[in-house]
């Protein structure tokens, strides 16, 4: 018998199809094993794409930010009611804080953008990205939309939106001042603006050209959360499942939960809950009336795709597809937790009768409509009848880290853990066109009987120019406020570029029934390694460079008229198999001395690193910024001038994350108290201490053993990191030595809180961080804005270094946040700032007598200042740890 083919393949006629197969599809979609088996795999995979095959519905999400989705609605539609969904969010939230980490900047927006992958694993939408920098808070459109050029933030919701195809658009936000945060607005409009464009064939006719054509939606939502006014749709969220276990709300609230880097750990509670949408716009000539539900009034049967494909193919087609369409009801129906491979003849009839429709589609005018919506589905349903019928595909590497040049070895296993037989297995693997692959055992016969595991093994050989793993949208600067991206169109817009290496294997299955089904699985090659605490793990294939190099520290702050040697450290690790040799380098500019001049290294074998220090003093070297690098010359001439690191937490997969091998020097004129001893109590993460080390401060970090006892003697000045009270409970549990270190004569800086300081009750007196009217603490985000110093005599002012305007000037993304809206009057505030139509806030730097010494609370931004070394942050900061209570007395 002839095996009816089970997965689209391209075809000559059908070349659009393909094109919107792929791009639906997408790369970089993949999220940790972990979280992606559980909802995928068996006979819950098998049930959740059943729910998929009814209908084309899709509905595309929009917001601004990584955690602004509302997962309740996207888990209630793609989980529960089988619609296609996916998030679009403007940026990776690269201007947010970090609880989990010290990546900030890009590098939290890498972060974000895993967190994002990792909750649409669980939501079950896809995730979409505009080339959006987000550079912090804005508190209106114009401000976001004059950093962000607002056709080019247009033409990128629209290449969404054509991507996609969805019937249904949902935005978060209004578009107006009641969204709060200008990126917030920014999306409402967007969004607004994107139903319309994307259906004009006027508006970015560049985009035809890449197999994308105008797309109306039919509905534009607005979600209604925390709007005075009500909704006119309510979606249930809170349905148990009993395929999940719980709640689409329970699964929503696990995905909400990815958002670790911003504190968004939240319960999965029991019981009804629901999302709220309110209609704003409809497609010309649609009538929302007929029926309810956010499809209300479009037509999302298969039947009707059928008959747009024209003439006697059109009859044909819906012929197939009303086969389909019974097959997969009786599947459904026949799905069996405790056996269900009892669905796969129903499956594989489906898959036939919607493979043969695509066929002839594609014969009669390159498939069309029918072709771009339903191509995707032949991979859903292939999925489904792989998982009912048992049999599990993967492709291993023994490695996770290679470098060009060398080779990886790949092993395709195939599991048919089921009770059909499988032969006629084949396997490919997919590289890049310069890479090769060879064949090292693969089993000719191509049988793989019940309960038997088929391996076939692969070398897959590396150029010596092959493209490291960089992240596509970093791989060149940023244009202002946004990212750019690469000539390969089939990135844009997603999380991440793929994996290099993907393995297809194709096979036939025999089903009873059904008969012969030709199968077809795609699997990308990742590492499979063990934890002796944790077990078995899991990680992506990454390309990495022979040598990675690295300068420590990566910012430096040097005072003025400073003569001293330091000591700057280049660190090399090596991946290459074979060992590498060469001489290193550390590139200074005119004014500096550097020794030695030149350091030989030789590095034996992957994974091993060494250290050079080179000691640097200045040489004539004026006040600003100077750039020091590290360049590695191997002896074959090859030149390493930059360094990699592995971005990697337990809830989102490892990236590898590049950056070029320098240092940035600020020579500054700061002066510290002599002989000042400070303890830092780290928060949740930031450079505070550092930079106070290279001011000259004899700085300590208070270890937790020194917290637990409430020991902080001897010394001068005590400082809190950035979100000390939120992330360490044992510093709120001592909280009282705190103060007693200040009434003793020290003096106490607490940098940077939320809402959970003043509601414990931390500072010496009363203070709020609320606003009447607003959710938000005060803050101020233009970071050019007008700074006045409230008592310019001030002691925090005049001494040890004399502050001025030009001390705020170069500051980066915001002035500060988390500000004080109201304070004891014990507390005197020191510095007002003034974002453009607001009054000055005032609570951003206030000073406080306690007992014999001070307490000083400030919101203002230092952790982002220093990593850009801007001079004046180090000068204010260096103030206020030289503070003492006899200077203010």
């Amino acid at each position: 018998m002839t095996p009816t083919k089970l997965s689209f393949r391209p075809r000559a006629a059908a070349s659009v199809a393909a094109v919107f197969a792929a791009l639906l599809a997408g790369p970089g979609l993949a999220a940790p094993a972990a979280a992606q088996d559980g909802l995928q795999r068996g006979v819950t995979g098998a049930a959740l794409a059943l729910r998929q095959l009814d209908g084309v519905k899709r509905v595309l999400m929009i917001a601004a930010h990584p955690d602004d989705e509302d997962t309740s609605l996207l888990t209630a539609l793609a989980r529960g009611m089988g619609a296609e969904t996916a998030y679009l969010s403007l940026t990776r939230g690269d201007g947010g804080q970090n609880l989990i980490g010290p990546e900030l900047f890009e590098g939290l927006g890498v972060v974000r953008s895993g967190e994002l992958v990792a909750a649409r694993s669980l939501d079950g939408g896809r995730q979409f990205f505009t080339r959006a920098f987000d550079f912090g808070f804005s508190k209106s459109a114009d401000e976001s939309l004059a950093k962000w050029p607002r056709e080019e933030l247009l033409h990128d919701v629209v290449w969404v939106v054509r991507t996609f195809r969805p019937q249904v658009i949902v935005s978060v936000f209004s578009g107006t001042p009641a969204d709060g945060h200008g990126q917030h607005q920014a999306a409402g409009i967007m969004a607004r603006e994107a139903f319309a464009a994307a259906a004009d064939p006027q508006r970015f006719p560049e985009q035809f050209e890449h197999g994308l054509e105008p797309w109306q939606a039919s509905k534009l939502y607005r979600r209604t959360r925390g709007t005075p006014e009500g909704p006119n749709l309510e979606v249930a969220t809170g349905t148990y499942d009993p395929v999940l276990g719980r709640s689409w709300f329970q699964v929503a609230m696990d995905s909400r939960s990815q958002h670790r880097s911003q504190d968004m750990g939240v319960g999965q509670p029991f019981g009804p809950r629901r999302s709220d949408v309110t209609l704003i716009s409809v497609a010309p000539g649609l009538d929302p009336s007929g029926g309810d539900g956010l499809f209300a009034g479009i037509d999302t049967t298969l039947s009707t795709l059928a008959t747009g494909v024209g003439g006697m193919a059109g009859e044909q087609v819906a012929e197939h597809m009303g086969r389909y369409t019974a097959a997969v009801a009786r599947a459904r129906a026949g799905l069996s937790a405790l056996d269900p491979s009892t669905a796969a003849p129903d499956l594989g009839t489906a898959l036939g009768s919607l493979d043969a429709a695509l066929d002839i589609a594609g014969a009669a005018d390159g498939g069309g409509d029918f072709a771009k919506s339903l191509a995707p589905r032949s991979a859903t349903l292939s999925s489904a009848l792989l998982e009912a019928a048992g049999v599990v595909i993967r492709a291993v590497a023994d490695d996770d880290l290679v470098v060009p040049g060398d080779a990886v070895e790949v092993t395709v296993e195939t599991w048919n853990g089921g009770p059909f037989p499988l032969r006629d297995v084949r396997g490919v693997l997919d590289v890049p066109a310069d890479w090769t692959v060879e064949a090292i055992d693969v089993d000719p016969a191509g049988a793989v009987a019940p309960g038997t595991v088929r391996a076939d093994r692969y070398r897959v050989v590396l150029p010596p120019d092959a493209d490291p793993s960089r992240l596509y949208f970093r791989a060149a600067a940023r244009d202002g406020e946004m990212y750019r991206w690469p000539d390969h169109r089939d990135l844009w817009a997603r999380p991440f570029a793929p994996t290099p290496v993907m393995a297809t294997v194709d096979a036939v299955l025999d089903v009873p029934e059904t008969g012969a089904v030709a199968v077809s699985a795609r699997r990308p090659a990742r590492y499979v390694g063990v934890d002796k605490a944790l077990g078995e793990f899991t990680q992506p294939l990454l390309v990495v460079p022979a040598v990675s190099v690295a300068v420590r520290p990566g910012v430096t702050v040097w005072p003025a008229g400073l003569a001293e040697t330091r000591e700057v450290t280049v660190e090399l690790n090596a991946e290459a198999g074979a060992g590498v040799r060469g001489e290193l380098t550390l590139d200074v500019p005119d004014g500096w001395r550097v020794e030695p001049a030149a350091v030989p290294f030789s590095v034996d074998g992957p994974a091993e690193s060494r250290s050079v220090v080179f000691r640097v003093s200045p040489d004539g070297a004026g006040e600003g910024r100077h750039t020091f690098r590290a360049v590695a010359t191997l002896d074959d001439g090859r030149r390493y001038d930059e360094g990699y690191s592995l971005i990697e937490y337990p809830h989102i997969e490892r990236t590898a994350y590049f950056d070029p091998a320098e240092t940035r020097v600020t020579v500054v004129p700061v002066r510290v108290a002599e002989g000042l001893r400070v303890g830092y109590v780290m928060g949740s993460g930031d450079d505070g201490a550092l930079a106070l080390r290279q001011m000259g401060v004899d700085v300590e970090i208070v270890t937790p053993e020194q917290v637990q006892a409430g020991d902080f003697s001897g010394y001068d000045a005590l400082v809190l990191g950035i979100r000390v009270y939120e992330t360490r409970p044992d510093v709120a549990a001592v909280n009282e030595a705190v103060l007693d270190f200040a009434r003793a004569g020290g003096t106490v800086v607490v940098q940077y809180n939320k809402f959970e300081y003043p509601a414990g009750g931390f500072a010496p007196y009363e203070v709020s961080m609320s606003v009447p009217g607003q959710r938000a603490a005060p803050r101020v985000t233009d970071e050019g804005s007008p700074v006045r110093f409230i008592d310019p005599e001030s002691p925090l002012v005049r001494g040890p270094n004399t502050l001025g305007a030009d001390d705020f000037e170069g500051w980066v993304q915001e002035r500060g946040l988390y500000f004080l809206a109201s304070w004891d009057e014990a507390f005197e505030p020191q510095i007002a700032f003034t974002d453009p139509g607001e009054e000055p806030a005032e609570g951003a730097l206030l000073v406080a007598p306690v007992g014999e010494g001070l307490y000083i609370y400030t919101g203002i931004s230092f952790f982002r200042q220093f990593p850009a070394g801007v001079p004046g942050a180090y000068r204010l900061f260096a103030n206020l740890v030289s503070l003492k209570a006899a200077d203010w007395r």
